[in-house]
């Protein structure tokens, strides 16, 4: 009876965190449509353009689109946390991607993409990722 006792009891601050954890998981799952959308306008629509007029796009345009239509999207959405984990932008960047994030997200345009990207490379970057 003891260790029945022992484990309730222990079990029982676990419920607290499980409780938050469903709760976290239900907001989550109700903003989940608006952050899907965000991100594929991002990757249909931003490629061409740099981190400046990208983000100005989304905060502008794509986020408060969402929100006028009353679509639940997460405040301050992180579109490559959000399109890829850091494992694979550690991957990228040792077979040469540059660090910043301007890169990650052509990368991510480059390997989300159905199509095919034409990419402008003056300086050699993007060939030296891919190849």
């Amino acid at each position: 009876m003891k260790s029945a006792k022992k484990l309730i009891d222990s079990l029982f601050d676990e419920k607290v965190r499980w409780t938050e954890d469903s709760n976290n998981f239900n907001s989550l799952k109700q903003r989940l449509i608006g952050d899907v959308a965000a991100a594929t306008a991002f990757v249909s629509y931003c490629g061409p353009f740099n981190a400046e007029y990208r983000n100005l796009l989304m905060k502008d345009y794509f986020i408060k689109d969402l929100k006028e239509n009353e679509i639940p999207v997460t405040v301050n959405l992180e579109l490559t946390k959000f399109l890829v984990d850091a494992a694979m932008v550690g991957e990228w960047n040792l077979q040469g991607l540059p660090k910043d994030d301007l890169s990650t997200q052509n990368a991510i345009m480059v390997t989300r993409s159905s199509r095919y990207p034409l990419m402008i490379d003056p300086q050699g970057q993007a060939v030296k990722w891919i190849t």
